[in-house]
Protein backbone atom coordinates (compact mmCIF):
# COMPACT_ATOMS: atom_id res chain seq x y z
CA UNK A 1 0.00 0.00 0.00
CA UNK A 2 1.28 3.34 -0.72
CA UNK A 3 -0.20 6.99 -0.76
CA UNK A 4 0.89 9.77 -3.23
CA UNK A 5 -0.24 13.45 -2.92
CA UNK A 6 0.48 16.70 -2.14
CA UNK A 7 3.10 18.37 0.83
CA UNK A 8 1.40 20.09 3.95
CA UNK A 9 0.72 23.53 2.33
CA UNK A 10 1.07 27.40 3.83
CA UNK A 11 -2.82 26.81 4.88
CA UNK A 12 -1.98 23.48 6.82
CA UNK A 13 -4.06 21.03 4.31
CA UNK A 14 -2.67 18.16 2.96
CA UNK A 15 -4.54 15.97 0.40
CA UNK A 16 -4.04 12.45 -0.50
CA UNK A 17 -5.20 9.60 -2.16
CA UNK A 18 -4.77 6.11 -3.00
CA UNK A 19 -1.73 5.03 -5.65
CA UNK A 20 -2.99 2.08 -8.15
CA UNK A 21 -3.53 -1.26 -6.85
CA UNK A 22 -4.46 -0.67 -2.83
CA UNK A 23 -7.62 -1.97 -1.72
CA UNK A 24 -6.70 0.68 1.18
CA UNK A 25 -9.94 3.72 1.61
CA UNK A 26 -7.82 7.15 3.24
CA UNK A 27 -10.23 7.91 6.04
CA UNK A 28 -8.87 10.75 7.86
CA UNK A 29 -6.20 12.90 7.08
CA UNK A 30 -4.79 15.91 9.85
CA UNK A 31 -1.63 17.47 10.54
CA UNK A 32 0.04 17.86 13.98
CA UNK A 33 1.77 21.29 14.42
CA UNK A 34 3.25 20.28 17.79
CA UNK A 35 5.54 17.16 16.19
CA UNK A 36 5.24 19.03 12.39
CA UNK A 37 3.58 15.62 10.79
CA UNK A 38 1.07 14.77 8.85
CA UNK A 39 -1.37 11.58 10.28
CA UNK A 40 -3.14 9.35 7.66
CA UNK A 41 -5.74 7.05 8.55
CA UNK A 42 -6.84 4.08 6.44
CA UNK A 43 -9.03 1.30 6.37
CA UNK A 44 -7.71 -1.67 4.34
CA UNK A 45 -9.93 -4.67 3.98
CA UNK A 46 -6.98 -7.29 4.07
CA UNK A 47 -5.36 -5.72 7.76
CA UNK A 48 -7.43 -3.18 8.87
CA UNK A 49 -7.84 0.07 9.97
CA UNK A 50 -4.02 1.75 9.44
CA UNK A 51 -2.45 4.64 10.55
CA UNK A 52 0.54 5.99 8.43
CA UNK A 53 3.02 9.13 8.82
CA UNK A 54 2.82 9.68 5.85
CA UNK A 55 4.79 13.20 5.36
CA UNK A 56 7.62 14.55 7.86
CA UNK A 57 8.56 17.94 7.81
CA UNK A 58 11.25 20.04 9.89
CA UNK A 59 10.04 23.28 9.59
CA UNK A 60 13.28 25.34 11.36
CA UNK A 61 12.34 27.65 14.06
CA UNK A 62 12.63 31.06 11.92
CA UNK A 63 15.98 33.52 13.22
CA UNK A 64 14.23 36.09 15.60
CA UNK A 65 14.23 39.27 13.81
CA UNK A 66 16.97 41.53 15.58
CA UNK A 67 15.94 45.11 16.41
CA UNK A 68 18.71 47.23 15.45
CA UNK A 69 20.46 49.37 18.13
CA UNK A 70 20.62 52.77 17.83
CA UNK A 71 24.29 54.21 16.80
CA UNK A 72 26.46 53.77 19.63
CA UNK A 73 29.45 56.16 19.82
CA UNK A 74 32.55 54.79 20.53
CA UNK A 75 33.26 55.93 24.36
CA UNK A 76 36.85 58.10 23.74
CA UNK A 77 40.11 57.01 25.88
CA UNK A 78 39.82 59.98 28.48
CA UNK A 79 42.28 62.83 28.28
CA UNK A 80 43.63 63.31 31.10
CA UNK A 81 42.86 66.83 33.10
CA UNK A 82 46.04 69.28 33.78
CA UNK A 83 46.56 69.06 37.56
CA UNK A 84 45.74 72.63 38.83
CA UNK A 85 48.80 75.24 39.31
CA UNK A 86 51.09 74.30 42.32
CA UNK A 87 53.25 76.52 44.15
CA UNK A 88 56.63 75.31 44.14
CA UNK A 89 60.73 75.95 43.63
CA UNK A 90 63.82 74.70 42.75
CA UNK A 91 66.80 75.74 44.37
CA UNK A 92 69.61 74.72 42.60
CA UNK A 93 72.14 75.38 44.96
CA UNK A 94 71.25 71.93 46.88
CA UNK A 95 69.00 70.75 43.69
CA UNK A 96 65.93 70.46 45.47
CA UNK A 97 62.24 70.89 44.60
CA UNK A 98 59.56 71.87 46.73
CA UNK A 99 56.07 71.63 45.36
CA UNK A 100 54.33 73.21 48.19
CA UNK A 101 51.40 70.61 50.02
CA UNK A 102 52.92 67.57 47.17
CA UNK A 103 56.78 66.63 47.54
CA UNK A 104 60.53 67.72 48.28
CA UNK A 105 62.70 65.77 46.43
CA UNK A 106 66.43 66.15 45.38
CA UNK A 107 66.71 66.51 41.48
CA UNK A 108 69.74 68.75 39.32
CA UNK A 109 72.12 71.14 40.68
CA UNK A 110 73.67 74.29 40.03
CA UNK A 111 73.12 76.14 36.09
CA UNK A 112 70.67 73.82 35.76
CA UNK A 113 67.06 75.07 34.12
CA UNK A 114 64.04 73.58 35.55
CA UNK A 115 61.49 72.43 32.71
CA UNK A 116 58.38 71.49 34.45
CA UNK A 117 55.87 69.74 32.53
CA UNK A 118 54.04 67.09 31.58
CA UNK A 119 55.96 64.85 30.02
CA UNK A 120 54.60 61.45 29.46
CA UNK A 121 51.02 62.85 29.06
CA UNK A 122 49.06 61.41 32.58
CA UNK A 123 47.94 65.11 33.61
CA UNK A 124 50.81 65.72 36.02
CA UNK A 125 54.05 67.71 35.58
CA UNK A 126 57.01 65.94 35.89
CA UNK A 127 60.09 67.00 37.93
CA UNK A 128 62.54 67.70 35.05
CA UNK A 129 65.97 70.18 33.99
CA UNK A 130 68.04 71.08 31.27
CA UNK A 131 71.16 71.50 31.55
CA UNK A 132 72.76 73.85 28.83
CA UNK A 133 76.61 72.95 29.11
CA UNK A 134 75.95 69.71 28.00
CA UNK A 135 72.61 69.75 26.41
CA UNK A 136 70.98 67.32 29.18
CA UNK A 137 67.44 67.37 29.26
CA UNK A 138 67.17 64.55 32.63
CA UNK A 139 63.05 64.22 33.11
CA UNK A 140 62.77 62.36 36.54
CA UNK A 141 61.76 58.69 36.60
CA UNK A 142 61.01 59.40 32.47
CA UNK A 143 63.57 59.77 30.39
CA UNK A 144 67.22 61.12 29.73
CA UNK A 145 68.46 62.38 26.64
CA UNK A 146 70.78 64.93 25.39
CA UNK A 147 69.72 67.27 22.95
CA UNK A 148 70.64 71.27 22.97
CA UNK A 149 73.66 72.91 23.67
CA UNK A 150 74.84 75.77 25.72
CA UNK A 151 74.13 78.66 23.01
CA UNK A 152 70.67 77.32 23.21
CA UNK A 153 66.99 78.29 25.11
CA UNK A 154 64.74 75.52 26.56
CA UNK A 155 61.84 75.65 24.73
CA UNK A 156 59.35 72.28 25.97
CA UNK A 157 56.38 72.23 24.60
CA UNK A 158 53.27 69.82 23.29
CA UNK A 159 54.23 70.41 19.70
CA UNK A 160 52.16 67.57 18.14
CA UNK A 161 49.08 67.53 20.16
CA UNK A 162 49.38 64.00 21.38
CA UNK A 163 48.87 65.62 24.94
CA UNK A 164 52.92 64.91 25.88
CA UNK A 165 55.43 67.55 26.31
CA UNK A 166 58.05 67.44 23.62
CA UNK A 167 61.47 68.18 24.20
CA UNK A 168 62.50 71.69 21.94
CA UNK A 169 65.48 74.17 22.22
CA UNK A 170 65.52 77.73 20.48
CA UNK A 171 68.99 79.00 19.17
CA UNK A 172 68.39 82.54 19.08
CA UNK A 173 71.81 83.01 17.02
CA UNK A 174 70.29 81.11 13.77
CA UNK A 175 66.69 81.22 14.66
CA UNK A 176 66.47 77.62 15.18
CA UNK A 177 64.03 75.77 16.18
CA UNK A 178 64.32 72.29 16.87
CA UNK A 179 61.80 69.61 18.63
CA UNK A 180 63.15 66.39 19.07
CA UNK A 181 61.15 63.60 17.03
CA UNK A 182 58.88 66.33 15.60
CA UNK A 183 60.17 69.22 13.50
CA UNK A 184 63.19 71.67 12.77
CA UNK A 185 62.43 75.59 11.25
CA UNK A 186 63.95 78.65 11.38
CA UNK A 187 61.81 81.47 12.85
CA UNK A 188 63.10 84.44 14.73
CA UNK A 189 66.93 85.80 15.51
CA UNK A 190 68.87 86.80 18.22
CA UNK A 191 66.76 89.70 19.70
CA UNK A 192 63.55 87.43 20.01
CA UNK A 193 63.03 85.45 23.35
CA UNK A 194 60.92 82.30 22.38
CA UNK A 195 57.03 82.74 24.03
CA UNK A 196 55.64 78.77 22.56
CA UNK A 197 52.03 78.03 23.71
CA UNK A 198 48.72 77.02 21.83
CA UNK A 199 47.49 80.19 20.28
CA UNK A 200 44.89 79.12 18.05
CA UNK A 201 43.36 76.58 20.39
CA UNK A 202 44.02 73.94 18.17
CA UNK A 203 45.95 71.57 21.10
CA UNK A 204 49.39 71.91 19.91
CA UNK A 205 51.93 74.32 20.86
CA UNK A 206 52.61 76.98 18.07
CA UNK A 207 56.13 78.27 17.50
CA UNK A 208 56.37 82.01 18.72
CA UNK A 209 58.57 85.05 19.16
CA UNK A 210 58.17 88.19 21.16
CA UNK A 211 60.61 90.92 20.23
CA UNK A 212 60.44 93.38 22.80
CA UNK A 213 62.79 96.15 21.09
CA UNK A 214 59.59 96.60 18.89
CA UNK A 215 56.52 94.66 20.65
CA UNK A 216 56.16 92.52 18.20
CA UNK A 217 54.72 89.09 18.42
CA UNK A 218 55.39 86.93 15.41
CA UNK A 219 53.11 83.28 15.75
CA UNK A 220 54.29 81.37 13.23
CA UNK A 221 51.59 80.22 10.21
CA UNK A 222 49.17 82.18 12.49
CA UNK A 223 49.64 86.19 13.30
CA UNK A 224 51.43 89.06 13.46
CA UNK A 225 50.57 91.70 16.60
CA UNK A 226 52.53 94.48 18.21
CA UNK A 227 51.90 94.78 21.84
CA UNK A 228 53.80 95.79 24.84
CA UNK A 229 57.27 97.31 24.48
CA UNK A 230 61.15 96.89 25.85
CA UNK A 231 60.52 97.07 29.35
CA UNK A 232 58.19 93.79 29.20
CA UNK A 233 58.09 90.59 29.63
CA UNK A 234 55.93 87.65 28.21
CA UNK A 235 53.83 86.53 30.19
CA UNK A 236 50.99 84.62 27.54
CA UNK A 237 48.30 82.44 28.88
CA UNK A 238 44.70 81.26 28.53
CA UNK A 239 43.34 84.23 31.08
CA UNK A 240 39.79 83.53 29.58
CA UNK A 241 39.47 79.80 29.89
CA UNK A 242 38.67 79.41 25.88
CA UNK A 243 40.94 76.14 24.80
CA UNK A 244 43.84 79.11 23.65
CA UNK A 245 46.78 81.63 24.85
CA UNK A 246 46.06 85.21 24.79
CA UNK A 247 49.11 87.71 24.20
CA UNK A 248 50.10 89.11 27.63
CA UNK A 249 52.57 91.21 29.34
CA UNK A 250 53.82 92.11 32.57
CA UNK A 251 55.60 95.93 32.95
CA UNK A 252 57.34 95.30 36.29
CA UNK A 253 58.05 99.01 36.70
CA UNK A 254 54.36 99.48 37.23
CA UNK A 255 52.90 96.43 38.12
CA UNK A 256 51.00 96.21 34.69
CA UNK A 257 49.45 93.08 33.68
CA UNK A 258 48.07 93.68 29.85
CA UNK A 259 46.22 90.94 28.50
CA UNK A 260 45.23 91.88 24.77
CA UNK A 261 41.64 91.87 24.34
CA UNK A 262 41.20 90.65 28.18
CA UNK A 263 42.12 93.12 30.82
CA UNK A 264 44.57 95.53 32.29
CA UNK A 265 45.64 94.97 36.08
CA UNK A 266 47.89 96.07 38.36
CA UNK A 267 49.14 93.38 40.52
CA UNK A 268 52.92 93.77 41.98
CA UNK A 269 56.00 95.77 41.17
CA UNK A 270 59.50 95.64 39.97
CA UNK A 271 60.96 93.17 43.15
CA UNK A 272 58.44 90.84 41.90
CA UNK A 273 58.41 87.00 39.32
CA UNK A 274 55.78 87.03 37.31
CA UNK A 275 53.98 83.77 38.00
CA UNK A 276 50.50 83.12 36.39
CA UNK A 277 49.52 79.67 36.37
CA UNK A 278 45.45 78.30 37.02
CA UNK A 279 45.55 77.70 40.69
CA UNK A 280 41.95 77.48 40.89
CA UNK A 281 41.60 74.50 38.45
CA UNK A 282 39.29 76.21 36.43
CA UNK A 283 40.73 76.43 33.23
CA UNK A 284 41.83 79.64 33.41
CA UNK A 285 45.06 81.54 33.86
CA UNK A 286 45.64 83.51 37.48
CA UNK A 287 48.15 86.45 37.33
CA UNK A 288 50.12 85.93 40.30
CA UNK A 289 53.53 86.92 41.53
CA UNK A 290 56.55 85.14 43.44
CA UNK A 291 58.87 88.00 45.35
CA UNK A 292 61.78 86.04 46.60
CA UNK A 293 62.57 88.29 49.18
CA UNK A 294 60.21 87.41 51.27
CA UNK A 295 59.24 84.18 50.03
CA UNK A 296 55.36 85.66 48.80
CA UNK A 297 53.42 84.23 46.98
CA UNK A 298 50.48 86.28 45.45
CA UNK A 299 48.15 84.63 43.51
CA UNK A 300 45.13 87.36 42.53
CA UNK A 301 41.86 86.91 43.79
CA UNK A 302 43.65 83.25 44.50
CA UNK A 303 45.53 83.05 47.55
CA UNK A 304 49.04 84.61 49.35
CA UNK A 305 51.36 82.00 50.54
CA UNK A 306 54.70 82.52 51.69
CA UNK A 307 57.09 79.83 50.41
CA UNK A 308 60.51 79.89 49.25
CA UNK A 309 63.20 82.42 49.20
CA UNK A 310 65.84 85.00 47.86
CA UNK A 311 67.58 82.56 45.07
CA UNK A 312 64.88 80.36 44.73
CA UNK A 313 63.52 79.31 41.42
CA UNK A 314 59.40 79.85 41.12
CA UNK A 315 58.60 76.04 39.19
CA UNK A 316 54.23 76.79 39.26
CA UNK A 317 53.63 76.85 35.82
Amino acid sequence: MWFTGTEYDSHQTVSYSVGPGSNSVITDISFDPVINQVLIAADDPNIGEIDMIKWYRNIPTPSPTLTPEGFKTPTPTPIPTPEPGKIGIFRSSSGMWAIRGTTRVYFGGTGDEPVYRDYDGDGIRDIGIFRSSSGLWAIKNITRVYFGSSTDESVPGDYNGDGSCDLGIFRDTSGLWAIRGVTRVYFGSAEDTAVPTDYDGDGSADIVIFRNTSGLWAIREVSRVYFGGALDSPEPGDYNGDGSSEIGIFRPASGLWAIRGVTRNYFGGSADQPVPGDYAGDGTEDIGIFRDTSGLWAIREVTRAYFGTVGDIPVAR
